[in-house]
Protein backbone atom coordinates (compact mmCIF):
# COMPACT_ATOMS: atom_id res chain seq x y z
CA UNK A 1 0.00 0.00 0.00
CA UNK A 2 1.45 3.47 -0.85
CA UNK A 3 2.48 6.02 1.53
CA UNK A 4 0.05 8.10 2.39
CA UNK A 5 0.99 12.25 1.51
CA UNK A 6 1.80 14.26 4.35
CA UNK A 7 -1.49 16.61 5.99
CA UNK A 8 -0.62 20.41 5.72
CA UNK A 9 -0.58 20.29 9.25
CA UNK A 10 2.85 18.28 8.76
CA UNK A 11 4.31 19.80 6.16
CA UNK A 12 7.47 22.22 7.02
CA UNK A 13 6.30 25.71 6.81
CA UNK A 14 9.76 27.27 6.93
CA UNK A 15 10.47 30.29 4.90
CA UNK A 16 13.73 30.28 2.43
CA UNK A 17 16.87 32.11 4.21
CA UNK A 18 16.95 34.91 1.27
CA UNK A 19 13.46 35.59 2.37
CA UNK A 20 14.26 36.22 5.90
CA UNK A 21 17.41 38.07 4.96
CA UNK A 22 15.49 40.49 2.98
CA UNK A 23 13.31 41.11 6.10
CA UNK A 24 16.28 41.62 8.05
CA UNK A 25 17.60 44.38 5.58
CA UNK A 26 14.57 46.34 5.09
CA UNK A 27 14.50 46.91 9.55
CA UNK A 28 17.10 49.08 9.07
CA UNK A 29 16.10 52.62 8.88
CA UNK A 30 19.30 55.50 9.52
CA UNK A 31 16.39 58.63 10.04
CA UNK A 32 17.30 60.19 13.49
CA UNK A 33 14.03 59.70 15.04
CA UNK A 34 14.30 56.00 13.76
CA UNK A 35 17.41 54.54 14.01
CA UNK A 36 17.35 53.68 17.95
CA UNK A 37 14.79 51.37 17.28
CA UNK A 38 16.14 49.57 14.12
CA UNK A 39 19.72 48.90 15.31
CA UNK A 40 17.81 47.58 18.91
CA UNK A 41 15.72 45.42 16.12
CA UNK A 42 18.66 44.07 14.85
CA UNK A 43 20.60 42.96 17.76
CA UNK A 44 17.75 40.62 18.35
CA UNK A 45 17.62 39.29 14.69
CA UNK A 46 21.34 38.29 15.25
CA UNK A 47 20.39 36.29 18.89
CA UNK A 48 17.75 34.23 16.80
CA UNK A 49 19.71 31.66 15.17
CA UNK A 50 22.79 30.91 13.61
CA UNK A 51 21.49 31.02 10.09
CA UNK A 52 19.69 34.64 10.60
CA UNK A 53 23.61 35.71 12.67
CA UNK A 54 25.65 36.62 9.59
CA UNK A 55 23.23 38.73 7.64
CA UNK A 56 22.09 40.54 10.99
CA UNK A 57 25.71 40.98 11.92
CA UNK A 58 26.51 42.60 8.66
CA UNK A 59 23.46 45.05 8.07
CA UNK A 60 24.04 45.70 11.88
CA UNK A 61 27.90 46.45 11.93
CA UNK A 62 27.35 48.46 8.99
CA UNK A 63 26.29 51.59 10.48
CA UNK A 64 27.73 52.39 14.04
CA UNK A 65 26.96 54.76 16.06
CA UNK A 66 29.34 55.85 19.12
CA UNK A 67 28.26 58.71 21.52
CA UNK A 68 31.42 58.62 23.95
CA UNK A 69 34.84 57.91 24.73
CA UNK A 70 33.48 54.58 26.54
CA UNK A 71 31.92 53.48 23.41
CA UNK A 72 34.28 53.95 21.56
CA UNK A 73 37.03 52.35 23.53
CA UNK A 74 34.29 49.33 24.06
CA UNK A 75 33.92 49.30 20.21
CA UNK A 76 37.72 48.82 19.79
CA UNK A 77 37.63 45.62 22.09
CA UNK A 78 35.00 44.20 20.15
CA UNK A 79 36.82 44.77 16.94
CA UNK A 80 39.94 42.98 18.59
CA UNK A 81 38.09 40.36 19.71
CA UNK A 82 36.52 39.78 15.84
CA UNK A 83 38.35 42.18 13.07
CA UNK A 84 36.48 40.88 10.64
CA UNK A 85 33.32 43.07 12.08
CA UNK A 86 35.58 45.97 10.82
CA UNK A 87 34.99 45.43 7.24
CA UNK A 88 31.08 45.40 7.90
CA UNK A 89 31.46 49.52 8.68
CA UNK A 90 30.41 51.40 5.77
CA UNK A 91 29.24 54.38 7.86
CA UNK A 92 30.16 55.65 10.96
CA UNK A 93 27.88 58.27 13.36
CA UNK A 94 29.78 60.39 16.38
CA UNK A 95 26.39 61.19 17.82
CA UNK A 96 26.79 62.79 21.55
CA UNK A 97 28.77 65.40 23.38
CA UNK A 98 31.71 66.10 20.99
CA UNK A 99 33.04 69.08 22.90
CA UNK A 100 33.96 67.70 25.43
CA UNK A 101 37.90 67.32 26.39
CA UNK A 102 37.47 63.80 25.78
CA UNK A 103 35.53 64.08 22.40
CA UNK A 104 34.40 60.93 20.45
CA UNK A 105 35.35 63.20 17.40
CA UNK A 106 38.88 63.76 17.67
CA UNK A 107 39.95 60.30 19.71
CA UNK A 108 37.95 58.19 16.69
CA UNK A 109 41.47 58.90 14.35
CA UNK A 110 43.97 57.64 16.99
CA UNK A 111 41.92 54.76 18.39
CA UNK A 112 39.99 52.99 14.86
CA UNK A 113 43.35 53.63 12.71
CA UNK A 114 43.42 50.99 10.07
CA UNK A 115 40.52 49.29 11.57
CA UNK A 116 37.78 50.33 9.47
CA UNK A 117 38.95 49.53 5.99
CA UNK A 118 35.44 49.68 4.52
CA UNK A 119 34.27 53.18 5.84
CA UNK A 120 33.11 55.52 2.98
CA UNK A 121 30.43 57.67 5.24
CA UNK A 122 31.15 59.89 8.67
CA UNK A 123 28.81 61.94 10.74
CA UNK A 124 29.92 64.07 13.51
CA UNK A 125 26.88 65.78 14.70
CA UNK A 126 26.65 67.14 18.10
CA UNK A 127 23.42 66.29 20.71
CA UNK A 128 20.48 68.29 20.05
CA UNK A 129 19.01 70.98 23.61
CA UNK A 130 16.82 68.44 24.45
CA UNK A 131 18.85 65.24 24.09
CA UNK A 132 21.33 67.07 26.19
CA UNK A 133 18.25 67.98 28.99
CA UNK A 134 17.53 64.12 29.08
CA UNK A 135 21.51 63.14 29.65
CA UNK A 136 22.97 65.86 31.16
CA UNK A 137 26.94 65.20 31.57
CA UNK A 138 28.17 64.13 34.74
CA UNK A 139 29.10 66.71 37.95
CA UNK A 140 32.16 68.66 37.46
CA UNK A 141 32.56 68.24 33.85
CA UNK A 142 31.60 71.27 31.47
CA UNK A 143 31.76 71.94 28.04
CA UNK A 144 34.02 73.52 25.78
CA UNK A 145 33.71 76.59 23.40
CA UNK A 146 34.36 74.33 21.02
CA UNK A 147 35.84 70.73 19.60
CA UNK A 148 39.40 70.14 21.19
CA UNK A 149 41.68 69.78 17.98
CA UNK A 150 45.24 69.25 18.60
CA UNK A 151 48.02 69.89 16.43
CA UNK A 152 49.01 66.42 14.85
CA UNK A 153 45.13 66.29 14.57
CA UNK A 154 45.35 67.38 10.49
CA UNK A 155 47.53 64.37 9.91
CA UNK A 156 45.08 61.80 11.63
CA UNK A 157 42.55 62.39 9.10
CA UNK A 158 45.00 61.14 6.12
CA UNK A 159 43.32 57.34 8.39
CA UNK A 160 40.06 58.15 7.05
CA UNK A 161 41.02 60.31 3.75
CA UNK A 162 38.93 57.68 1.08
CA UNK A 163 35.46 58.63 2.53
CA UNK A 164 33.00 59.77 0.35
CA UNK A 165 30.34 61.32 2.58
CA UNK A 166 30.88 63.87 5.63
CA UNK A 167 28.01 65.10 7.80
CA UNK A 168 28.72 67.77 10.56
CA UNK A 169 25.75 69.05 12.18
CA UNK A 170 25.83 71.51 15.31
CA UNK A 171 29.77 71.35 15.35
CA UNK A 172 32.15 74.30 16.16
CA UNK A 173 35.80 74.47 14.99
CA UNK A 174 38.30 76.86 16.80
CA UNK A 175 38.69 78.18 13.30
CA UNK A 176 37.58 79.01 9.46
CA UNK A 177 41.07 77.86 9.06
CA UNK A 178 40.84 74.71 11.39
CA UNK A 179 37.59 73.61 9.25
CA UNK A 180 39.45 74.16 5.92
CA UNK A 181 42.30 71.95 7.24
CA UNK A 182 39.79 69.49 7.79
CA UNK A 183 38.21 69.18 4.62
CA UNK A 184 41.34 69.74 2.81
CA UNK A 185 42.27 66.09 4.14
CA UNK A 186 39.89 64.29 2.75
CA UNK A 187 40.14 64.97 -1.23
CA UNK A 188 37.64 62.08 -2.13
CA UNK A 189 34.66 63.16 -0.73
CA UNK A 190 31.83 63.48 -2.99
CA UNK A 191 28.99 64.42 -0.71
CA UNK A 192 29.29 67.26 1.93
CA UNK A 193 26.58 68.46 4.51
CA UNK A 194 27.10 70.92 6.54
CA UNK A 195 24.56 72.36 9.17
CA UNK A 196 24.79 74.73 11.79
CA UNK A 197 28.59 74.46 11.34
CA UNK A 198 30.61 77.51 13.20
CA UNK A 199 33.85 78.93 14.27
CA UNK A 200 34.98 80.73 17.24
CA UNK A 201 37.46 82.90 14.72
CA UNK A 202 36.73 83.40 10.90
CA UNK A 203 40.88 84.58 10.63
CA UNK A 204 42.27 84.99 7.04
CA UNK A 205 41.29 82.61 4.44
CA UNK A 206 43.29 79.43 4.35
CA UNK A 207 46.30 78.26 2.46
CA UNK A 208 44.49 74.92 1.57
CA UNK A 209 41.86 76.77 -0.57
CA UNK A 210 43.97 79.37 -2.02
CA UNK A 211 44.96 78.30 -6.08
CA UNK A 212 48.69 77.75 -6.37
CA UNK A 213 49.84 80.94 -7.88
CA UNK A 214 47.82 83.68 -9.89
CA UNK A 215 48.53 81.99 -13.09
CA UNK A 216 46.74 78.01 -11.98
CA UNK A 217 43.12 78.85 -12.21
CA UNK A 218 43.16 74.73 -11.27
CA UNK A 219 41.24 73.76 -7.84
CA UNK A 220 42.77 71.59 -5.50
CA UNK A 221 40.34 71.85 -2.44
CA UNK A 222 37.89 69.36 -2.20
CA UNK A 223 38.82 67.90 -6.22
CA UNK A 224 36.11 65.29 -6.67
CA UNK A 225 33.02 67.05 -4.48
CA UNK A 226 29.03 66.79 -6.60
CA UNK A 227 26.62 67.80 -4.25
CA UNK A 228 27.17 70.46 -1.44
CA UNK A 229 24.07 70.77 1.12
CA UNK A 230 24.63 74.11 3.50
CA UNK A 231 22.46 75.45 5.87
CA UNK A 232 22.92 77.62 8.48
CA UNK A 233 26.35 78.90 8.03
CA UNK A 234 28.06 82.24 8.32
CA UNK A 235 27.36 83.93 4.88
CA UNK A 236 31.61 85.20 5.31
CA UNK A 237 32.36 81.54 5.37
CA UNK A 238 30.04 79.98 3.07
CA UNK A 239 31.15 82.48 0.81
CA UNK A 240 34.62 81.27 1.26
CA UNK A 241 33.66 77.46 0.99
CA UNK A 242 31.98 78.25 -2.43
CA UNK A 243 34.98 79.78 -3.55
CA UNK A 244 37.46 77.32 -3.41
CA UNK A 245 35.58 74.71 -5.14
CA UNK A 246 35.97 73.60 -8.57
CA UNK A 247 34.18 72.45 -11.33
CA UNK A 248 32.65 69.03 -9.65
CA UNK A 249 30.32 70.60 -7.93
CA UNK A 250 26.77 69.12 -9.66
CA UNK A 251 24.26 69.93 -6.91
CA UNK A 252 23.65 72.57 -3.85
CA UNK A 253 21.17 73.02 -1.25
CA UNK A 254 20.70 75.53 1.00
CA UNK A 255 18.28 77.52 3.22
CA UNK A 256 16.08 80.54 2.46
CA UNK A 257 16.48 82.31 3.69
CA UNK A 258 20.06 81.07 5.61
CA UNK A 259 18.65 81.55 9.29
CA UNK A 260 17.16 84.07 11.53
CA UNK A 261 20.70 86.11 12.07
CA UNK A 262 21.80 85.63 8.44
CA UNK A 263 20.54 89.30 7.71
CA UNK A 264 22.78 92.11 9.44
CA UNK A 265 21.97 95.91 8.56
CA UNK A 266 24.96 96.38 7.09
CA UNK A 267 24.65 93.64 4.72
CA UNK A 268 23.67 94.19 1.10
CA UNK A 269 22.29 91.57 -1.66
CA UNK A 270 25.23 90.82 -2.69
CA UNK A 271 27.01 89.95 -0.09
CA UNK A 272 23.74 87.32 1.43
CA UNK A 273 23.54 85.72 -2.04
CA UNK A 274 25.45 82.94 -2.97
CA UNK A 275 27.45 83.08 -5.65
CA UNK A 276 27.34 79.89 -8.23
CA UNK A 277 28.82 81.60 -11.32
CA UNK A 278 31.48 79.09 -10.89
CA UNK A 279 29.71 76.03 -11.36
CA UNK A 280 29.08 74.96 -14.87
CA UNK A 281 28.25 71.31 -14.14
CA UNK A 282 25.50 72.20 -11.50
CA UNK A 283 22.29 71.15 -12.78
CA UNK A 284 20.79 71.00 -9.33
CA UNK A 285 19.70 73.49 -6.81
CA UNK A 286 17.68 73.09 -3.65
CA UNK A 287 16.25 75.29 -1.29
CA UNK A 288 14.51 75.27 1.79
CA UNK A 289 12.48 77.43 2.34
CA UNK A 290 10.91 79.18 5.59
CA UNK A 291 8.79 82.34 6.33
CA UNK A 292 10.96 85.55 6.18
CA UNK A 293 9.13 88.93 7.43
CA UNK A 294 12.45 91.31 7.83
CA UNK A 295 14.59 92.56 5.02
CA UNK A 296 12.04 91.57 2.47
CA UNK A 297 12.85 93.50 -0.24
CA UNK A 298 16.86 92.59 0.63
CA UNK A 299 16.00 88.76 0.92
CA UNK A 300 13.89 88.62 -2.23
CA UNK A 301 17.04 90.31 -3.92
CA UNK A 302 19.83 88.36 -2.45
CA UNK A 303 17.37 84.96 -3.68
CA UNK A 304 17.60 86.51 -7.44
CA UNK A 305 21.28 87.21 -7.48
CA UNK A 306 21.88 84.01 -6.38
CA UNK A 307 19.63 82.25 -9.10
CA UNK A 308 21.02 84.48 -11.37
CA UNK A 309 24.13 83.44 -11.13
CA UNK A 310 23.07 79.97 -10.77
CA UNK A 311 21.39 80.26 -14.47
CA UNK A 312 23.98 82.14 -15.95
CA UNK A 313 26.87 80.31 -14.39
CA UNK A 314 30.00 78.40 -16.18
CA UNK A 315 31.89 82.13 -16.67
CA UNK A 316 29.13 83.07 -19.06
CA UNK A 317 27.72 86.23 -19.60
CA UNK A 318 24.35 87.34 -18.69
CA UNK A 319 22.24 87.04 -21.09
CA UNK A 320 24.20 85.06 -23.39
CA UNK A 321 21.75 82.13 -25.23
CA UNK A 322 24.74 79.64 -24.95
CA UNK A 323 24.63 79.30 -21.14
CA UNK A 324 21.13 78.17 -20.80
CA UNK A 325 21.17 74.66 -19.91
CA UNK A 326 17.69 72.79 -19.91
CA UNK A 327 18.60 70.06 -17.84
CA UNK A 328 19.19 72.18 -14.60
CA UNK A 329 16.41 72.17 -12.23
CA UNK A 330 15.33 74.20 -9.21
CA UNK A 331 13.74 72.09 -6.51
CA UNK A 332 11.89 74.70 -3.59
CA UNK A 333 10.96 72.35 -0.51
CA UNK A 334 9.02 73.85 2.04
CA UNK A 335 9.74 73.59 6.16
CA UNK A 336 6.16 72.40 6.81
CA UNK A 337 5.81 73.37 10.36
CA UNK A 338 6.52 76.76 9.67
CA UNK A 339 3.62 77.53 7.27
CA UNK A 340 0.05 77.00 6.93
CA UNK A 341 -0.79 75.56 3.87
CA UNK A 342 -1.74 78.58 2.17
CA UNK A 343 0.75 80.91 3.46
CA UNK A 344 3.20 78.73 1.89
CA UNK A 345 1.01 79.53 -1.40
CA UNK A 346 0.99 82.93 -0.26
CA UNK A 347 5.09 82.69 -0.11
CA UNK A 348 5.09 81.20 -3.92
CA UNK A 349 3.18 83.80 -5.15
CA UNK A 350 5.81 86.77 -3.63
CA UNK A 351 8.65 84.94 -5.20
CA UNK A 352 7.10 83.57 -8.27
CA UNK A 353 7.99 86.48 -10.26
CA UNK A 354 11.43 86.64 -8.99
CA UNK A 355 11.85 82.62 -9.91
CA UNK A 356 10.12 83.17 -13.71
CA UNK A 357 12.62 85.86 -14.32
CA UNK A 358 15.64 83.82 -13.54
CA UNK A 359 14.56 80.66 -15.20
CA UNK A 360 12.66 82.35 -17.83
CA UNK A 361 14.18 84.13 -21.07
CA UNK A 362 11.14 86.86 -20.56
CA UNK A 363 13.34 89.05 -18.35
CA UNK A 364 16.60 90.68 -18.47
CA UNK A 365 19.37 89.15 -16.86
CA UNK A 366 20.80 92.44 -15.79
CA UNK A 367 17.75 92.65 -13.28
CA UNK A 368 14.91 93.88 -14.70
CA UNK A 369 12.25 91.21 -12.80
CA UNK A 370 9.43 92.31 -15.54
CA UNK A 371 8.51 90.22 -18.89
CA UNK A 372 8.86 91.23 -22.18
CA UNK A 373 5.64 92.50 -23.83
CA UNK A 374 4.21 90.86 -26.87
CA UNK A 375 6.40 92.93 -29.59
CA UNK A 376 9.49 91.03 -27.44
CA UNK A 377 8.21 87.73 -28.36
CA UNK A 378 6.51 87.79 -31.13
CA UNK A 379 9.67 86.33 -33.05
CA UNK A 380 9.98 83.27 -30.65
CA UNK A 381 6.56 82.03 -30.54
CA UNK A 382 6.35 77.92 -29.97
CA UNK A 383 10.06 78.51 -28.74
CA UNK A 384 10.22 76.85 -24.84
CA UNK A 385 11.33 80.11 -23.26
CA UNK A 386 12.74 78.50 -19.89
CA UNK A 387 16.27 77.97 -18.71
CA UNK A 388 16.00 75.44 -16.09
CA UNK A 389 12.81 73.63 -14.77
CA UNK A 390 10.91 73.94 -11.15
CA UNK A 391 10.38 71.40 -8.71
CA UNK A 392 8.43 71.95 -5.32
CA UNK A 393 8.48 68.85 -3.63
CA UNK A 394 8.36 67.66 0.14
CA UNK A 395 4.98 68.75 0.29
CA UNK A 396 4.34 65.98 2.41
CA UNK A 397 0.31 65.86 2.09
CA UNK A 398 -2.55 63.70 2.17
CA UNK A 399 -3.91 62.42 -1.15
CA UNK A 400 -7.28 64.45 -1.33
CA UNK A 401 -4.64 67.72 -1.37
CA UNK A 402 -2.84 66.57 -4.25
CA UNK A 403 -5.81 68.35 -6.84
CA UNK A 404 -5.66 71.53 -4.27
CA UNK A 405 -1.43 71.38 -4.87
CA UNK A 406 -1.26 71.58 -8.16
CA UNK A 407 -3.72 74.05 -9.01
CA UNK A 408 -2.33 76.32 -6.22
CA UNK A 409 1.20 76.27 -7.51
CA UNK A 410 0.23 76.46 -11.32
CA UNK A 411 -1.10 79.52 -10.28
CA UNK A 412 1.82 81.23 -8.66
CA UNK A 413 4.55 80.11 -11.74
CA UNK A 414 2.21 80.59 -15.09
CA UNK A 415 4.86 80.55 -17.49
CA UNK A 416 6.76 77.49 -16.22
CA UNK A 417 3.34 75.63 -16.04
CA UNK A 418 2.23 76.62 -19.33
CA UNK A 419 5.41 75.36 -20.82
CA UNK A 420 5.21 72.28 -18.48
CA UNK A 421 8.23 72.88 -16.72
CA UNK A 422 6.70 72.83 -13.58
CA UNK A 423 7.22 69.69 -11.63
CA UNK A 424 4.60 69.42 -8.28
CA UNK A 425 4.75 65.95 -5.78
CA UNK A 426 1.89 67.04 -3.44
CA UNK A 427 2.86 63.56 -1.53
CA UNK A 428 5.84 62.23 0.56
CA UNK A 429 6.59 59.09 1.88
CA UNK A 430 7.89 61.19 5.11
CA UNK A 431 5.35 62.58 6.79
CA UNK A 432 6.52 63.28 10.23
CA UNK A 433 6.64 67.19 9.85
CA UNK A 434 2.94 68.24 9.66
CA UNK A 435 1.44 71.52 8.30
CA UNK A 436 0.49 73.99 11.27
CA UNK A 437 -3.78 73.01 9.91
CA UNK A 438 -2.67 69.44 9.11
CA UNK A 439 -6.28 68.55 10.28
CA UNK A 440 -7.53 70.71 7.53
CA UNK A 441 -9.41 69.22 4.75
CA UNK A 442 -9.74 70.96 1.09
CA UNK A 443 -13.56 71.96 1.90
CA UNK A 444 -12.32 73.32 5.37
CA UNK A 445 -10.00 75.80 2.77
CA UNK A 446 -13.10 76.37 0.75
CA UNK A 447 -15.01 77.48 3.09
CA UNK A 448 -12.95 79.94 5.02
CA UNK A 449 -12.12 81.38 1.71
CA UNK A 450 -15.47 82.00 1.22
CA UNK A 451 -15.89 83.70 4.84
CA UNK A 452 -13.35 85.65 4.82
CA UNK A 453 -14.60 86.89 0.85
CA UNK A 454 -18.07 87.63 2.49
CA UNK A 455 -16.33 89.32 5.15
CA UNK A 456 -14.59 91.85 3.04
CA UNK A 457 -17.37 92.18 0.82
CA UNK A 458 -19.83 92.96 3.80
CA UNK A 459 -16.71 95.86 4.99
CA UNK A 460 -16.93 97.03 1.34
CA UNK A 461 -20.24 97.49 2.08
CA UNK A 462 -20.32 98.97 4.75
CA UNK A 463 -17.39 101.26 3.88
CA UNK A 464 -19.50 102.71 0.83
CA UNK A 465 -22.86 103.20 2.67
CA UNK A 466 -20.83 105.13 5.57
CA UNK A 467 -19.10 106.83 2.67
CA UNK A 468 -22.95 107.72 1.71
CA UNK A 469 -23.83 109.08 4.49
CA UNK A 470 -20.61 111.17 4.76
CA UNK A 471 -20.73 113.15 0.83
CA UNK A 472 -24.49 113.38 2.11
CA UNK A 473 -24.24 115.66 4.73
CA UNK A 474 -20.77 117.51 3.24
CA UNK A 475 -23.16 118.19 0.68
CA UNK A 476 -26.37 119.20 3.15
CA UNK A 477 -23.57 121.57 5.04
CA UNK A 478 -22.76 123.03 1.62
CA UNK A 479 -26.58 124.01 1.24
CA UNK A 480 -27.38 125.12 4.16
Amino acid sequence: MAKALPSHTQADLRLPIEVCERVIEAVFDDRYHLVSDALTVLCSCALVCRAWRPRAQNVLFEYVRLRDKDALYRFVALLDASPVLGTYVRRLALRGYLHVPYSPAVLFLTALRGRLTNLSHVLVQELQSYEKFARPLPKGQKELPYLPFHRYFPSLLASISDICILELVQVKFPSFGDFARFLSALPNLKDLHCQFVSWAVLGLEPACMAKHNSHDSRKTFLPNLEELRCYNMDGRGRTRLLSALGPSLRRVSINFPDGPSAVRVEDSAAELASNLRSFPRLDGLTCNVAPFSQAHDLILESFRETLFSWVFGGGDKAGDASAWTPRKYLHLAPVRSAFKRDEYVEFLRVIGSVVEAALCSGASATGDLGYRTNADTEDHIGTDPCRASLVVEELGDRLEWEDWWRAAVAECFPTLSRWNRLYVYPLHDDNSWKWQDDADSPQDYVDRLQARRRCKKRMKNRFIATRGVLVRRRQKRKHN
